[in-house]
């Protein structure tokens, strides 16, 4: 199977890897500043999209505290690899 990409696309998907890079070393060296609350990764990346990968098991949230009423936090890098892994799979499978 053959697939064609516009250069531009190409581009787009290289700078997207780059800042996904980036975005995991900062998960591996600063932890705590990875993560974000859930609110905000609804306003980032959709609220049915963030539901559909914690449904799928492609990103988990944790408890920001022992209460049950805690915030619920993200990888920020966790989420932007499952952005980036629909981007790809929406132009390889188009």
């Amino acid at each position: 199977m053959q697939i064609t990409l516009e250069l531009y696309e190409l581009k787009n998907l290289c700078s997207e890897m780059a800042e996904l890079g980036a975005a995991n070393y900062v998960k591996q060296t600063k932890p705590s500043v990875d993560l974000i609350s859930q609110r905000e990764a609804y306003r980032l990346f959709q609220e049915s999209r963030v539901k559909r990968w914690v449904q799928k098991g492609f990103i988990t949230g944790s408890r920001g505290g022992s209460s049950a009423n805690s915030k619920v936090l993200y990888s920020m890098a966790d989420l932007m690899a499952a952005d980036k892994s629909e981007k790809i799979n929406s132009i390889i499978n188009r």
